[in-house]
């Protein structure tokens, strides 16, 4: 009777659904996630060189110049996904549109009275020159509170910035004896592109708007890689001395997000 009492026991917790309970429990915590996200927003400017005084050699003495460049503040556009296989912790890539495009001044520092000079400054003040630089990373992300209502995260991406405009290359024009527009290369460059380093460190929230849909608003830290002249050269038209600096672009953005959710057992 003893025995038999037993294997009723425990027939009734086994089918009575004690061991599947936990079970489910442990699937419950086993959910991962992909998150397909695209945002758009502004990121910010920052002076990159400036050069002086430099000489420009038309006549002697040569008029000397003194210029300034800076990055300008534009559009950002990101695409990007997440792969989180626990609640907290998730692994990232993304590509990230930033810009990188100059604005240049320029001021005559020393004139021999050479008209061509003052056209080719004039030419150089005020110069906007657009670009499409893409930053191409992958990084962690850690978030809190990933099923509630809003979802606070912060995130660390390294990668490289592709950049398909010198930062060096510097030209004004000018009319010629001839009447016609042509151009006076200041500084040159070598390269016509460039790939360098690049850090992000960004902080952020989601807010749940449906099942399987959320809105991102980020602030983040564009530590970017980039070329800028170190000193003036003696004649103008040739490479100047320049180094790689790394300049912090801040960005904000606002995303929206798509979540692919499996369960255990399940597919996404």
């Amino acid at each position: 009777m003893r025995t038999q009492g037993l294997l009723v026991l425990l027939a009734a917790l086994t089918g009575g659904g004690a061991f599947p309970s936990r079970a489910s429990g442990q699937a419950t915590g086993d959910q991962a996630r992909l998150v397909f996200t695209v945002s758009a927003g502004a990121v910010g400017g920052s002076r990159l060189w400036s050069s002086s005084p430099q000489a420009v050699q038309f006549i002697d003495p040569a008029d000397t110049i003194a210029l300034d460049r800076r990055i300008r503040s534009t559009l950002a556009v990101g695409f990007g996904g997440a792969y989180f296989p626990g609640e907290n912790v998730g692994f990232t890539l993304e590509g990230f549109l930033i810009g990188l495009g100059f604005e240049d001044s320029c001021r005559h520092l020393f004139s021999s009275g050479s008209s061509a000079i003052a056209e080719v400054c004039q030419s150089i003040q005020g110069k906007k020159k657009a670009a499409t630089s893409v930053i191409l990373s992958g990084g962690t992300m850690f978030r809190l509170n990933s099923r509630k209502l809003f979802s606070p995260y912060g995130r660390v991406n390294a990668g490289l910035v592709l950049s398909q405009q010198s930062s060096l290359r510097t030209t004004g024009q000018h009319l010629n004896s001839t009447g016609q527009i042509a151009d006076l290369f200041v500084y040159s460059d070598d390269h016509n592109s460039r790939v360098d380093p690049s850090l992000a460190l960004g902080v952020g929230f989601t807010a749940a708007v449906a099942k399987g849909y959320n809105l991102r608003w980020e602030l983040r830290d564009n530590i970017t890689g980039i070329q800028r002249v170190t000193s003036t050269i003696p004649v103008a038209g040739f490479v100047p001395p320049h180094e790689r600096v790394f300049k912090h672009l801040f960005s904000m953005t606002v995303g929206f997000d798509v979540v692919l959710e499996r369960r255990k057992g399940r597919r996404y």
